[in-house]
């Protein structure tokens, strides 16, 4: 889908992502662990694919088929509009989290480069 803005009289056209990404993070621990006991607690990072398109979504569909098929450290769940990747890591540690960030956003780059453009 393509909005138009109008600005000064012009006409862009702004196309919005065809595949979305979102992070959250789920820890069995509680306030009061993390008051007490830090934040070095277990973890699971969680990485949502989201598309807009039927093309999208089955584009997500296969590379989530792929990452299960090849990486036994995560999980793949398939979702109406997308997947999810659930990531355990054993403790809270800003820098492996920032590398799956980073990972995750380079995997959403690739799944949308192999995507064809709207016609």
């Amino acid at each position: 889908m393509v909005r138009i803005v109008e600005t000064f009289m012009q006409k862009e056209t702004v196309q919005p992502e065809l595949i979305n990404l979102s992070f959250s993070m789920e820890s069995s621990g509680t306030l009061w662990n993390v008051i007490f006991e830090g934040f070095d607690q277990e973890v699971v990072l969680v990485s949502k694919f989201t598309g807009h398109e039927p093309k999208a979504v089955n584009t997500l569909y296969r590379f989530g088929f792929l990452i299960s098929e090849r990486y036994k450290d995560c999980k793949v769940n398939p979702k109406h509009s997308g997947i999810e990747i659930r990531k355990s890591l054993p403790e809270n540690d800003f820098e492996l989290v920032n590398e799956w960030t980073t990972l995750m956003e380079n995997v959403r780059e690739e799944m949308t480069s192999l995507m064809p453009g709207p016609q």
